[in-house]
């Protein structure tokens, strides 16, 4: 008989979860940012008018930036600088790339990433393998179309 051990994989709960997980791949690490609006698909209610649905819409990036990830890394300080760019935006859809040997990876290899994390949304693929985060840090689940 083999018995295997089973270590579950830390729950991601906040984007503070995300940032000191993130911090065991050492130095050099970064979180990759996209930031997301949401344009709102309209329904025709009782009286004629149109009012946006909450639950659809379109997914768009605004902005992809890359962050070195530290202790020091808070979500506030990501929103303060996103909203300098644009307040139309809901989630962050972020990933991490990690260092090697203590420096961060390329530019180039960095903004590669970023290109694909916004070329994923844009073209409604499976968004799993990111973690999406709400302006107040909260995760979310958002799904194409077709998968719910």
């Amino acid at each position: 008989m083999t018995v295997e051990t089973f270590t579950p994989e830390p729950r991601i709960a906040t984007f503070d979860d995300l940032a000191r997980m993130s911090e065991m791949d050492g130095p050099g690490t970064k979180l990759l940012v996209v930031l997301i609006h949401v344009q709102r698909l309209q329904e025709k209610t009782a009286n004629g008018e149109h009012a946006d649905m909450d639950d659809q819409g379109t997914l768009m990036p605004l902005m992809v930036r890359d962050f070195p990830l530290t202790p020091q890394t808070r979500l506030k300080d990501i929103v303060e600088e996103a909203d300098q760019v644009s307040t139309n935006w809901e989630f962050l859809m972020t990933a991490v790339l990690p260092g090697r040997n203590g420096e961060p990876a390329p530019e180039d290899e960095t903004e590669q990433h970023l290109t694909r994390m916004a070329q994923t949304l844009t073209t409604g693929e499976n968004l799993d393998q990111f973690a999406i985060f709400t302006r107040d840090g909260e995760p979310v689940q958002l799904q194409a179309m077709s998968e719910q």
